[in-house]
């Protein structure tokens, strides 16, 4: 009865939205319980905010019901929305996500509940800019449960915060041999997220490795997918990944748990930009094949063509040994890396066995013609949208000689200059009524400070600033920083740190160069906010060059990436040409201390009575990281800690 009159009230909402035209976009759950397959139902334009949208297909493959705007991409939803696909027969198509914020794991899923999706389809629908106000905030944008289900001819960008873009799930038994089809899709530019988990697909868990799941993933691009080092992670076995291209993406397609997996005819261009990468392959059987590798100039993990060491009896989450791979028939044209040893140290001990090279070409110039970008773009994603990129204009502040006093902290949400007028000395002071940095950094912001002196000294009567510069606590951008020729001194509490990067924040860039750091109670310049061993930063380029560091109690220059991962390929750091004098002498106190940078130059740099309780230089390194530590002296200074003979 209960279920009669479901249809009956369904039926009435079909009638009418049938006498008024498009229905609502709340309507069509509804509308959807007495569709017949091949029926189209027509949402009306407009904007759609805050809706959570369960959408049950009663159809087949082969004759579905669709579901489509007034006109493509005339339906925009925004807001905490999401959208459950289940069911059977269900295509959606033509819908833009825009600025969506997830509660719970993902924008889209197919399921909902229990119920699953089979042979359901979500089609030129786009996807942009649905992040949460912290980039460590993880979900998914798409995750793909079921079977016989397509993603093609979508657009998905903007991703900036932790999680894989599209997730195939395998965690329930109607998922093995699921036969999907992701095709033809436009996945988007990816910064580098500086951890691991910012996959742009991944088939399947660790735990799911044996599992055949038989996703076929063709025909896409992915454009400067960035995230971390596994732009495609496989981590199921059977699948077939075929005819995409991969456009100066810094990272690779990864065969990382599971066999039997075949990579053919795919594109990677990579312009010898830093980490463009190949294939990385663990496993056993896995067929790499007429696949094109042009200008990559990714090593180690980051290779044209990567075959990893094995762990000895290997837990599902580490290394299996590599087994019988065929490679034949690709190309590789101006590569930097192919190696058969990758990854190998303490741990990773078995070589890869039974390897098949046959009919490869490998040249040290490039001779291949390459499409151009927008060749590469046509046929990919929703053909009704084009992504702009507007640059926002520079915001330039010029300081007068003589004092300026901040009565509140200055919000940098845009890119932003502040700079001396010419011949002037300025200097800043906080004297505001509550504790605030004087300059905050926060979304939408990049900043570039010149020949300014700021002075944390108390102002009688006011609050003690926090800080000079931070980030802010929230923030999902990432954002460059330059300081040249600046003062800081006078801070005289520990909490009070000159340049600092708070945890869950990134900086593409941070560039100190002849700036003096003066009387500091704390440490000078800290990207170390991120704590948890996970292989987190703060910032991927760190140049301190030519700067002075005088009377310091806390540490001049603390950086930090705590654990083994190798998801990522920074920080790269560079300290350079400096003066420590009179720093960090506390018991066990470090002058300059840096964890897991895995490009690091510590050059021509004078200690002069610092670290004498501790370390002038102290890292904790991996084997693989690339070091130079030379030309430094030390008078009456502390030692060097590392991890290696330097």
């Amino acid at each position: 009865m209960v279920r009669t009159l479901k249809a009956l009230l369904a039926f009435s909402i079909v009638l009418a939205s049938c006498a008024k035209g498009p229905a609502r976009l709340q309507d069509i759950a509804a509308l959807l319980e007495s569709a017949a397959p091949g029926d189209t139902l027509v949402v009306k334009d407009g904007t759609y905010a805050d809706v959570i949208l369960k959408w049950e297909g009663h159809a087949t493959r082969e004759n579905p019901v669709t579901v489509m705007p007034e006109t493509p991409g005339g339906v925009v939803i925004t807001g905490a929305s999401a959208l459950k696909i289940y069911g059977e027969g269900l295509t959606v198509e033509g819908f833009h996500f825009d600025r969506c914020t997830a509660s719970k794991g993902t924008l889209i899923e197919f399921k909902n509940g229990d119920a699953l999706a089979k042979g359901c389809r979500l089609t030129s629908t786009v996807v942009s800019d649905c992040n949460p106000s912290r980039r460590d905030v993880s979900y998914s944008y798409v995750h793909l449960y079921g079977r016989e289900n397509r993603v093609d001819h979508c657009s998905f960008t903007g991703k900036k915060n932790l999680g894989v873009t599209l997730i195939v799930m395998l965690s329930y038994p109607d998922c093995d041999e699921n036969y999907h089809e992701i095709d033809h899709n436009w996945f988007g530019p990816r910064p580098v997220y500086g951890s691991n988990g910012a996959e742009t697909i991944r088939i399947g868990t660790s735990q799911q490795c044996m599992q055949n799941s038989r996703t076929q993933l063709h025909d896409n691009l992915f454009e400067k997918c960035n995230g971390e080092v596994e732009v495609v992670s496989v981590k199921s076995s059977e699948n077939h990944i075929y005819g995409n291209a991969f456009y100066e993406c810094e990272g690779v397609l990864a065969l990382r748990h599971g066999d039997r997996n075949v990579a053919e005819g795919n594109l990677f261009i990579g312009h010898g930009m830093r980490n463009t990468g190949g294939i990385r392959i663990v496993g056993e059987d896995q067929v790499v094949r007429s696949n094109t590798f042009l200008g990559l100039a990714g090593e180690r993990f980051f290779s044209a063509l990567a075959l990893m060491y094995g762990v000895p009896n290997s837990l599902p989450n580490r290394y299996m040994q590599v087994k019988r791979t065929v490679v034949e028939g690709n190309t590789f044209e101006a590569c930097k890396s192919i190696e058969f040893n990758t990854g190998e140290d303490f741990e990773r001990t078995l070589a890869p066995i039974g390897t098949e090279w046959t009919g490869n070409t490998v040249s040290e110039r490039q001779t291949t013609p390459e499409p151009s970008l927008e060749e590469l773009r046509a046929g990919k994603g929703a053909y009704w949208f084009r992504p702009t990129e507007t640059a926002a204009e520079t915001k330039e502040i010029v300081l007068p000689d003589g004092l300026t006093v901040l009565d509140k902290g200055m919000v940098i949400d845009c890119p932003t200059v502040i700079k001396a007028a010419p011949g002037a000395k300025p200097e800043v002071r906080f004297a505001g009524s509550r504790s605030e940095c004087m300059i905050t950094i926060a979304d939408g912001g990049s900043l570039t400070v010149h020949g300014i002196r700021f002075n944390g000294v108390l102002t009688p009567g006011k609050s003690l600033a926090r800080g000079i510069v931070s980030t802010a606590d929230d923030m999902i951008e990432p954002y460059t920083l330059t300081l040249e020729d600046c003062i800081f001194e006078n801070c005289g509490e520990s909490g009070f740190v000159p340049v600092r990067g708070l945890k869950g924040t990134f900086a593409e860039t941070v560039t100190i160069r002849r700036c003096t750091f003066d009387a500091l109670s704390g440490d000078a310049v800290n990207f170390a906010g991120e704590t948890e061993d996970k292989g987190r930063y703060n910032a991927d380029d760190i140049l301190i060059k030519d700067c002075t560091f005088h009377r310091i109690l806390g540490i001049p220059v603390h950086i930090a990436r705590n654990g083994s991962d190798e998801s990522t390929a920074g920080p790269y750091v560079t300290v350079k040409g400096c003066t420590f004098d009179d720093c960090c002498n506390k018991v066990r106190g470090s002058v300059v201390k840096i964890i897991g940078a895995q490009v690091l130059e510590i050059s021509g740099n004078s200690f002069i009575g610092s670290g004498r309780g501790g370390y002038s230089i102290r890292l904790d390194d991996a084997p693989w990281e690339k070091l130079s530590v030379k030309g430094n002296t030390f008078k009456n200074s502390g030692r060097i800690l590392s991890n290696r003979d330097l």
